[in-house]
């Protein structure tokens, strides 16, 4: 895959979690901000709130 590709994938990628899935995304920008967990903490359990919103769709 080239850059450009990655790169166009990834903006893809983003503007459908954030149109989809806005407030779940914007939660885990807020807690990478200011929370005391582990930003891989914080990750996982995103990953699992996404998971389970795409599964109850």
């Amino acid at each position: 895959m080239t850059r450009q590709e990655l790169q166009t994938n990834q903006e893809y990628m983003w503007r459908a979690l954030s149109g989809e899935q806005r407030t779940t995304v914007t939660l885990a920008v807020e807690m990478l901000s200011r929370c005391q967990l582990s930003p891989e903490q914080i990750l996982i359990k995103t990953m699992m709130a996404l998971e389970g919103s795409q599964q109850g769709s």
